[in-house]
């Protein structure tokens, strides 16, 4: 026992003396073990400072789907909040290495790197808000999956089934948090764009985004509360909160991030210097952060869980200005300073 944590002690000290972003650069599957000593770290931290009073369960199940309100309530509200905190470390963790894989297949940057993995572990580790479980958190790999299957067919022009995941993937995400469902016209918007989709096709990914909706109301109207359903669909999808006090807590954790990313629009707004497919991989993540902080600014109440789409977003674009840095020293700095704030803010936003 003495020997392993003596061990992690002398391990955990060379990630800090050593250059982070330097680390991070080389796309290596064993920099997960470097994000899961961050995660772990900063929970630690949390709990250590603050407890778990910070968990609010009635402003996470704001605009909360049925699936999501079917797991959280069989977990129940004596769900240990320390083993909420290692579940959601753990599909953070899923979410922030399944992106990586998306940007690595699509070449999105101008070398293959670990830095976006590491940047959305930093972001989703500067408040507590994303340290328990909440409906877009757990619905949020079903949006990457669309994801991965709309670059997938922008890139290689997939096929039918291709389309129709990318639909069906989106409409179990809207059952997790009802304002995916706007996620849609995202969706449609870059087909329209981007791709060249035939118009049979448009109808396709339609239906497969309204199958899982239709199934889960098939479930209700053998239950006789189909009516109830269809109402309730209705009304969380336009059930706007205004951001509450989110918009003060998030322009605390999220400043530098987010000023990276507007440099990276400025900076690669014409392109230059990169491929067809990665000028079409950026605009539409593009669309990705307009959507997302639209989401989050219409659907916020008190808390930060609505960014849940933004701070991908907000990821690539830190990524691009990191990557692109000539002062590698200075890219060092601001890449250890979104660390550092991220601790802190996760430290005093309660």
């Amino acid at each position: 026992m003495i020997f392993l944590r003596t061990h992690f002690l002398a391990y955990l000290q060379h990630l800090i003396l050593i250059a982070l972003l330097k680390y991070f650069r080389k796309n290596d599957p064993y920099r997960i073990i470097a994000l899961i000593t961050v995660l772990v770290v900063t929970r630690i931290v949390f709990f250590l400072f603050q407890g778990s009073t910070s968990m609010n369960p009635e402003g996470y199940l704001l605009n909360s789907g049925p699936l999501a309100d079917l797991l959280l309530q069989a977990l129940g509200p004596d769900f240990p909040a320390a083993i909420n905190t290692i579940v959601t470390a753990i599909l953070i963790l899923f979410n922030a290495v399944f992106l990586n894989t998306i940007f690595t297949r699509n070449t999105s940057f101008e070398e293959s790197t670990y830095i976006p993995a590491a940047l959305y572990v930093f972001l989703m580790s500067a408040a507590p808000d994303f340290y328990f479980l909440s409906p877009p958190l757990i619905g949020s790999p079903f949006v990457f999956m669309s994801l991965n299957t709309l670059f997938y067919h922008i890139k290689f022009r997939g096929t039918e089934e291709n389309i129709l995941s990318t639909g069906f993937t989106l409409g179990i995400a809207c059952l997790f948090y009802y304002p995916f469902f706007w996620l849609y016209l995202l969706v449609l918007i870059i087909y329209l764009f981007y791709s060249g989709t035939i118009t049979r096709r448009y109808f396709l990914m339609s239906w497969g985004f309204v199958l899982p909706i239709f199934i889960t109301w098939l479930v209700y109207f053998l239950l006789d509360e189909g009516q109830v359903f269809i109402n309730h669909f209705f009304v969380q999808i336009i059930s706007v909160q205004m951001l509450g006090n989110g918009l003060e807590q998030a322009l605390i954790s999220l400043p530098l991030a987010t000023m990276l990313g507007l440099i990276a629009v400025i900076q690669n707004f014409s392109g230059q210097g990169m491929t067809n497919h990665q000028i079409l991989v950026q605009k539409c993540m593009s669309w990705v952060a307009i959507f997302g902080f639209a989401i989050f600014a219409i659907f916020g109440s008190d808390n930060l869980i609505s960014l849940m789409l933004a701070i991908p977003a907000v990821s690539y674009f830190s990524t691009k200005v990191l990557i692109s840095m000539k002062r590698k020293g200075f890219a060092e700095f601001l890449f250890m300073l979104i660390l550092l704030s991220a601790i802190a803010t996760g430290l005093s936003l309660y």
